[in-house]
């Protein structure tokens, strides 16, 4: 096509020129369907592409996709596409990254991945079974918009579910039918936001808890307050007053089913997507505020996808990462802890823990010194705990370089490095260095990440 049968606006920069016509923006799509019948080409993937049938945890524990409530109740509601173990099932992974790697020229390039489950563990999130199935140029980030470069492979999801393609089996010789199913997305929560069209911000933010996200606004920003009620009925840190001094008995919030969720879709505004200049300072205004959607996901055009009770994931490793950062810099007392000055005014101007707010004289305003932060001596303590300790060689980094020269902060982690350090270290770090109170409280932290 030469024109958007949207807007009606010129694909090309210039469609009067005579020579070579140069498009707005160029969008790369690599088949699907043509790698997945490579999978069956081969004998020996072949045989891999049904060890989902075979495969699952006699333990009790879960070791694959497969052993989760979200694939056994995908079984349930599509038994005619589950009876054939050769039918593919997929994940989806999208995210944004500079191909440039200078920081001080901004341009987000999206590559869009897909990997099958149908494969044991140990292969499927290997990186030659990841697909490169769209590469989003940049340099902006499409946002809301992303349903505009979704739209080719969601029509090839949709014939693979709908009516299939003819492969050949190397392993059995025969040719069969294959079928094909999205069964989520994994992302970190910006991503997260532009694929489901729950907005990240706001006072609902939360996918989750939806309607139900409690929160409020402090110092000109929205916190988001209330996670004891995710604990168990009789867990104790919903009777301490440590937090802020009352007791949680609130339940956990509701869990939304699909028709909820579609009830709440039909009530939004539909907007054209794109961003067309006619588009430009023109306000969408949302018939329930109460909501957080900013648009209904292409996605919902597969048609299994509305009836999924997990849609998207969450990066665990992202999280993490960040929940580690926060919590050994608040231990540290280093440039990533969150106990800083804006923090002690938010505390006072809750109206909680009175006993860490700023205590301001004549001459000089002091922090005290909070019960959950080493002192000096127990900084040093744990650093060089951390520093003697020695891992198998591959398994992680060398934490003897981690530690600065003082032996008072630990700097330069990786990603795996605070996995390591959050499921074992830190745990038996601390218990020597605090008391029985707050060492035990950071210890269940760590185990619930």
């Amino acid at each position: 096509m030469d024109k958007c049968p949207i807007c009606g606006d010129s694909r090309w920069n210039d469609d009067k020129t005579t020579g070579k016509k140069v498009p707005h923006k160029v969008l790369r799509y690599f088949p699907l369907t043509s790698r997945l019948r490579r999978m069956y080409c081969s004998r020996h993937t072949a045989k891999e592409m049904t060890w989902h049938s075979t495969g699952r945890s006699e333990t009790g524990k879960m070791c694959h996709p497969v052993d989760g409530l979200a694939w056994k109740e995908f079984d349930t509601k599509y038994p005619e596409f589950s009876k054939e173990p050769i039918n593919v099932r997929l994940a989806l992974a999208a995210d944004g990254f500079n191909p440039f790697g200078n920081l001080t020229h901004p341009h987000s390039t999206w590559p869009v991945i897909l990997t099958t489950y149908n494969t044991p563990p140990w292969l499927c999130m290997k990186e030659t079974s990841f697909m490169l199935t769209l590469l989003i140029p940049g340099p902006k980030s499409p946002g809301k918009d992303m349903d505009v470069f979704l739209r080719p492979l969601v029509d090839e999801l949709k014939m693979l579910w709908d009516e299939g393609v003819q492969v050949r089996d190397a392993a059995t010789n025969t040719v069969f039918t294959m079928r094909a199913a999205l069964l989520w997305t994994i992302n970190d929560f910006p991503a997260r936001s532009s694929l489901s069209g729950w907005s990240g911000q706001g006072y609902k933010a939360c996918p989750t808890c939806n309607e139900d996200t409690l929160s409020c606004r402090v110092m000109g920003k929205i916190v988001y307050v209330g996670h004891r009620r995710f604990l168990p009925t009789k867990h104790h840190w919903r009777s301490s007053p440590s937090f802020n001094g009352k007791s949680e008995r609130r339940a956990p919030p509701r869990r939304f089913n699909p028709a909820t969720v579609l009830r709440q879709l039909a009530s939004i505004q539909i907007r054209k997507p794109g961003k067309h200049p006619h588009l430009r300072n023109v306000k969408i205004s949302r018939k329930q505020k109460k909501f957080n959607w900013s648009k209904k996901s292409i996605f919902f055009k597969l048609k299994y996808w509305s009836s999924l009770s997990l849609k998207h994931n969450f990066d665990l490793m992202h999280i993490e990462k960040n929940v580690h950062e926060s919590l050994l810099g608040t231990l540290l007392m280093n440039d990533k802890s969150k106990d800083t000055v804006n923090e002690r005014k938010d505390l006072k101007d809750l109206g909680i823990r009175e006993e860490e707010w700023r205590q301001e004289t004549d001459d000089k305003t002091i922090k005290p010194h909070p019960k959950y932060s080493f002192t000096l001596e127990n900084r040093e303590r744990l650093c060089q705990f951390i520093k003697r300790f020695k891992l198998p060689n591959g398994f992680g980094s060398n934490f003897k370089n981690k530690v600065n020269d003082n032996c008072t902060n630990i700097i330069g982690l990786k990603t795996h490095d605070s996995h390591i350090l959050m499921q074992r270290l830190l745990p038996i770090g601390v218990r020597g260095y605090l008391d029985k109170n707050i060492s035990t409280t950071i210890c269940e932290l760590c185990t619930f990440f």
